[in-house]
C-alpha cells in the first residue's frame, strides 16, 4: 500500500479496530465507538485516508485494499444496482478468466471508478426501463442467468461475441424467461443480432434452442443492420437482414 504517515494516538486506537475490515464507513466506527461525535468520526476516517491507511470509494465510504476481497459488495455500496455482464457470467462459472472490470447495471447512473490500490475498476452502466431481472444472492444483487445474457447481447461491445457464445453453450436457460426481456424493448437490431447468433450456435454446435425463440425474434426483422458498428468487411444473412462484420470463425472461435 506504500509508505504511510504515522497516525495520531486517537487515529491509532480507531485503526486497531478497523485494520482487518474490508469496507469501512462512519456507521461502522459508530458501532465500535458509540460515544464518539459524528464530526470526529468523519475527521478520523478522512485522516486515515490521507495518511494512506484507507482508500476512498465515495463520500463517507472507504476500503482497505490490503484486505479487500468482496469487490462486488463494495461496488454496490458505491452506487445501488446489480452485478451484470461479464461479472455475472464469472459468478455463474460461465467464463473462466478473471475480469478486472466489475460491471454494475443501474437505472440511470453512468461512471467508471478505479479502485486505487487494486487491479480493479468498476463500470456503472445505465439501463433505464430495462433495469430489471435481478435477484439477491448471498447479500449481493445480481442479474439472473437469463437477464445476464440479455444484457450481454444488448451491450456486446463490453463482452465480446466469442465470450457470449461460449458462455451460452455452457448455460441452461429458461428460454421463456429469456425471451420475456425482449418483449420489453422494440430494439429490432437487438432481436436480429440475437436471432442470428443463436442460429449460428444451433447450426454449428447443435445447441438445443426451442423453435419459439426464433419465431419470436424473427417477427422483429425490419431493416438491414450490422452486427457491430465497425467498418470491416461483412457477409449478408438474408433471413435476419444482418451484415456480419465479425465473422463466424471469430464469433465461435472457441468451437473451431
Amino acid at each position: 500500500m506504500g509508505k504511510k504517515d504515522y497516525p495520531s494516538r486517537e487515529e491509532h486506537e480507531v485503526w486497531q479496530y478497523l485494520q482487518e475490515k474490508e469496507i469501512v464507513d462512519t456507521g461502522l466506527v459508530s458501532d465500535i465507538f458509540p460515544e464518539m461525535a459524528a464530526g470526529k468520526r468523519n475527521k478520523i476516517l478522512h485522516s486515515l485516508h490521507r495518511k494512506g491507511y484507507l482508500r476512498r470509494a465515495r463520500n463517507g465510504l472507504y476500503y482497505n485494499p490490503e484486505r479487500l476481497t468482496d469487490f462486488h459488495r463494495l461496488a454496490l455500496r458505491i452506487k445501488p444496482g446489480y452485478i451484470g455482464l461479464g461479472s455475472a457470467l464469472r459468478h455463474y462459472n460461465l467464463i473462466e478468466y478473471e475480469d478486472f472490470t466489475i460491471f454494475v447495471m443501474t437505472r440511470s447512473f453512468r461512471k467508471k471508478v478505479s479502485l486505487e490500490g487494486t487491479k480493479y475498476e468498476i463500470q456503472f452502466i445505465p439501463l433505464g426501463n430495462l433495469f430489471t431481472g435481478f435477484e439477491t444472492k448471498d447479500g449481493v444483487c445480481i442479474s439472473s442467468p437469463e437477464k445476464t445474457f440479455f444484457d450481454c447481447l444488448l451491450k456486446p461491445g463490453l463482452i465480446g461475441f466469442a465470450t457470449i457464445t461460449k458462455a451460452l453453450s455452457a448455460s441452461k436457460l429458461d428460454w421463456h424467461r429469456f425471451i420475456s426481456f425482449f418483449r420489453m424493448t422494440g430494439n429490432c437490431a437487438l432481436h436480429q443480432r440475437t436471432g442470428y447468433l443463436l442460429e449460428l450456435m444451433k447450426k454449428n454446435t447443435s445447441m438445443d434452442i426451442p423453435p419459439f425463440v426464433f419465431e419470436f425474434l424473427e417477427k422483429k426483422v425490419k431493416n438491414t443492420v450490422r452486427l457491430t458498428s465497425a467498418g470491416s468487411a461483412s457477409t449478408f444473412n438474408r433471413k435476419w437482414k444482418l451484415q456480419d462484420n465479425v465473422g463466424e470463425r471469430n464469433i465461435l472461435s472457441w468451437w473451431y
